[in-house]
């Protein structure tokens, strides 16, 4: 009958093991269980970045702060098991009794230094996934002095162990995923022009921060009611725009244009939400973007040594300013404009005005 007590807890550390994929913190409650229900004193995650050379304890483990910082300072280099792991499939035991042997164990400096540490009797080790970067480990530490684990403890191991592979692999994917999503939410939100994905109704599924930033002005043209992108000027044409993009094929971009007083302009262009981790996935879509030319003193200043007169000068020119309108408006004499904009010829490697604000214009768009 499977309503053992041993069943019993094959079927918790099932539970406990794939909480782990959506909540990382579930991993310490894991291997608190999975520890006494081992035969084992002492267990740790390790993390192999390619780019270190070695493996290193990581933040999840029940290892002493003076072992961890020992292991990843010193002994990591010359921790014999690493032979056996790289070259190792996720989801096959380690063991070093078994692999490496007691004769060799008693003769490796490792084990005699870090016995002295933490108490070191036996190591089993279980590689729970693997990239082209890094790589992560399951580490199970029987302690001195302890009973050494038994039959069924070894048993369940075997057990656990592609249970434990598979909740490892689809917790990366699914941290590798929510660090791309992130990146990705990172440059957009610097992005000084306001960004919306809309589907074909004008509902909003994504907005940038300075899309939101833009929404909350009083002067913004545009506005959300229901969750759909609405224009207060041109509410129909935009409407429209936003259907032609995101409709289906042939679809098309549009740009709408207002003058004065609001004076703003849209871009709207189709976007497909194919092979994408969407929730839209295989949906039109449409981006709306208002373009934003903002002038980036200080990356101008990085870029060419520029001095803050010679930023402000630049920020002139690159609004269409001649050198007459640059003075009066920076409040300085028309020799002291002509003489930053040699400066600004010089260290930006350009001839003309002309070239300098096509220069300009184009670092703008950064």
């Amino acid at each position: 009958m499977r309503n053992t007590a041993a069943e019993r807890l094959f079927d918790d550390l099932i539970e406990r093991c794939y909480a782990c994929v959506l909540d990382s913190s579930a991993w310490y409650a894991l291997l608190q269980r999975l520890l006494s229900a081992s035969g084992r004193q002492s267990v740790g995650l390790l993390f192999w970045d390619q780019r270190q050379g070695g493996p290193r304890v990581g933040s999840i483990s029940m290892f002493s702060p003076a072992t961890i910082q020992a292991y990843n300072e010193h002994f990591h280099a010359f921790d014999p098991s690493r032979q056996f792991m790289l070259g190792r499939k996720p989801g096959d035991w380690y063991h070093d009794v078994e692999e490496l042997g007691e004769e060799r164990m008693r003769r490796d400096p490792f084990y005699a230094e870090f016995r002295q540490l933490e108490g070191l009797q036996r190591i089993s080790c279980l590689k729970l996934y693997e990239t082209d970067r890094a790589g992560a480990y399951l580490s199970l530490l029987a302690l001195t002095g302890a009973a050494a684990p038994r039959k069924e403890h070894q048993q369940l191991l075997v057990r656990m162990a592609p249970h434990l592979e598979r909740a490892g692999r689809l917790s990366q994917h699914i941290h590798e995923l929510e660090l791309d999503v992130a990146r990705r939410d990172l440059l957009l939100d610097r992005h000084d022009s306001p960004i919306w994905l809309v589907d074909a109704d004008g509902r909003v599924r994504y907005a940038n921060h300075a899309a939101e930033r833009w929404l909350g002005s009083s002067h913004c043209p545009l506005c959300l009611r229901e969750g759909r992108l609405l224009g207060r000027d041109q509410p129909a044409r935009l409407a429209a725009l936003i259907r032609i993009a995101a409709g289906p094929a042939p679809a098309r971009a549009g740009w709408l244009q207002a003058a004065q007083p609001s004076a703003y302009e849209l871009l709207i262009t189709p976007f497909s939400a194919e092979n994408t981790a969407l929730p839209e996935a295989g949906r039109r879509l449409a981006l709306v973007v208002s373009p934003r030319r903002v002038f980036h003193s200080a990356l101008l200043a990085d870029l060419f040594h520029l001095t803050h007169a010679e930023c402000r000068v630049a920020g002139q020119l690159a609004g269409g300013a001649t050198p007459e309108q640059c003075a009066l408006a920076l409040g300085v004499t028309i020799h002291t404009v002509r003489t930053q904009l040699r400066a600004l010829f010089r260290k930006t490697g350009t001839e003309r005005q002309a070239e300098l604000v096509v220069l300009l214009s184009r670092l703008g768009a950064c």
